[in-house]
């Protein structure tokens, strides 16, 4: 196809974006030498410029802005794209897919109406129903977990992208508080972990958004018997403070992370941090892009029941903590 381009179009949640890397992979595979175009998000931007998988990657304001909308449909028109991937499947992609296809207008691959869950809409669509779609159209998705151990190479160099930027030195481990307060691991818990890391040189790096950097300071506050709390930088928050490609730097040298239903976690596993995740049974499904890593589960109907020295022991089982667990103890992932 001389003079083709093809558009790829992905700009919804975060855990979505990283389950979509095999199907960025396979639609490069498929389309050798032809230039491939990603449109999403500054943040995505900024994270998927290193992927290999992309020609150039195009930053846009939400699909929900109508005029933002009609200015990039007029771009893009410009531009002249062959073929469209549309792996959002949204309200807002499928009003792109009307103005932009038509005679002469580019082939469109894409859900046809707008993707539920329960009746509500989705905030994209992705795992097994992505892998069908483009089986669909012929173009098989391998079923792998996904690798983006590529996301920080295009900035690699930079000097914030290394984990000194942040005032970290040594070892460190992040911490990942479910978005969700109502399934959220206690700030108690979480202090007692962090106690048990400080007291083998590793210190606790609590990531998020800038919610989340009220919850960091509780856990630092924690009283750890006697009035005692932790000491000073042994919690570091970096809530709302790292983008999506200095996240993926920290989780490449974290020793591992501790997390609960978080999208963040999804980006960590994916660039190789083992880690241990603290979930309500309703969450497992939403971590299907996890399965097969060094990553264990412990999941409650009551997150905040889960024992803190289980956490460390099963830290400790997986030989990403020194010392012995303890004996009697036995946790199921």
């Amino acid at each position: 196809m001389p003079g083709a381009r093809i558009l790829v179009l992905k700009q919804e949640g975060l855990r979505q974006f990283v389950e979509a890397e095999p199907a960025f992979a396979a639609i490069r595979a498929a389309n050798p030498g032809v230039p491939i175009d990603l449109l999403t998000t500054a943040a995505f931007g900024r994270l998927a410029k290193g992927s290999p998988h992309f020609d150039r990657v195009l930053a846009a304001g939400s699909f929900n802005d109508k005029a933002a909308q009609k200015e990039f449909v007029s771009q893009l028109k410009r531009i002249g794209y062959e073929q469209v991937y549309d792996l959002d499947g949204t309200k807002a992609t499928l009003e792109l897919r009307s103005a932009m296809t038509g005679f002469r207008g580019p082939r469109w691959i894409g859900p046809k109406r707008v993707m539920t869950k329960e009746g509500r809409q989705t905030a994209s669509f992705s795992g097994p129903a992505m892998r069908k779609l483009l089986s669909d159209a012929r173009l098989p998705v391998e079923h792998r977990l996904p690798d983006l151990r590529w996301a920080f190479t295009a900035r690699k160099d930079a000097a914030n992208m290394q984990p000194s930027w942040f005032g970290i030195t040594g070892q460190f481990a992040l911490l990942l508080p479910a978005t969700d307060p109502s399934r959220r691991w206690p700030a108690k818990a979480y202090a007692v972990l962090a106690q048990a890391l400080a007291a083998e040189g590793i210190k606790s790096v609590v990531i998020g958004p800038d919610e989340i950097s009220a919850f960091a300071h509780d856990i630092a506050k924690q009283d750890l018997g006697d009035g005692r709390s932790l000491g000073a930088g042994q919690v570091i928050d970096l809530a709302g403070k790292a983008d999506l490609s200095q996240l993926a730097m920290l989780a490449r040298h974290a020793q591992f992370f501790v997390a609960g239903a978080t999208d963040e976690l999804h980006l960590c596993a994916s660039v190789g941090c083992p880690g241990l995740l603290l979930l309500h049974p309703a969450d497992v499904s939403e971590a299907e892009s996890l399965f097969g890593r060094e990553v264990i589960k412990l999941t409650a109907q009551d997150v905040s029941r889960i024992d803190a020295e289980m956490a460390i022991s099963m830290l400790r089982n997986m030989g990403l903590l020194k010392g012995a667990p303890k004996k009697g103890l036995r946790a199921f992932a």
